[in-house]
């Protein structure tokens, strides 16, 4: 997070982040075999990436000193969890999205912070990540589908043919209130 270079048009998520969604694709058909509720269980996943991403321990170098990012390495946070954010859907919970601004947030605080003697370029702005991430969609093509929007669709049918759907809730904390969205909110 703290690379130098430009930040443009033709910056995409990292291939950190596709690999890791490629990861949850192989998870989540690898499920298909098991009578395991999807969505809880690749929901559940996502909740606890950014459980560990927000703790604060995460946001200290090895050192002890605060985490800092570089204008390029926030833009990159920020992109990749968007992302994420976009694919997965509706299996972010309210209570992992406010996660995930939380952790967005953290990061352009640093990074403003680490650079308040007037070195800190401006952010671009939720526009900018969403053409971003439809670019890298289009890209990836079927390698990386909306996670959530399948599990949505096969859980009505399951529930008319009378299974139980996944769809459930995944707890109370999905209906907890949220702050108003931020720059990575879907």
């Amino acid at each position: 997070f703290l690379e130098e270079r430009e930040v443009g048009d033709d910056m995409a998520p990292s291939p950190a982040m596709e690999q890791l969604l490629s990861g949850l694709g192989d998870i989540a058909r690898e499920l298909d075999q098991w009578p395991l509720p999807k969505r809880a269980v690749l929901g559940g996943i996502i909740d606890c990436m950014f459980v560990q991403m927000i703790d604060p321990r995460n946001w200290e170098t090895a050192g002890g000193e605060k985490r800092r990012f570089s204008h390029y390495g926030v833009h990159c946070l920020v992109l990749d969890i968007h992302f994420l954010l976009r694919v997965c859907g509706s299996l972010v919970s309210k209570s992992t999205n406010n996660m995930a601004n939380r952790v967005c947030e953290k990061a352009l605080r640093s990074y403003f912070a680490a650079n308040a003697g007037g070195g800190a370029k401006e952010m671009m702005n939720k526009m900018w990540y969403d053409a971003r991430v439809r670019t890298a969609m289009q890209r990836l093509g079927y390698g990386f589908p909306d996670f959530g929007r399948g599990f949505e669709h096969r859980s009505q049918q399951s529930f008319e043919n009378g299974a139980q759907p996944e769809s459930v809730p995944l707890s109370a904390r999905d209906n907890a209130a949220s702050p108003a969205p931020s720059a990575t909110s879907r």
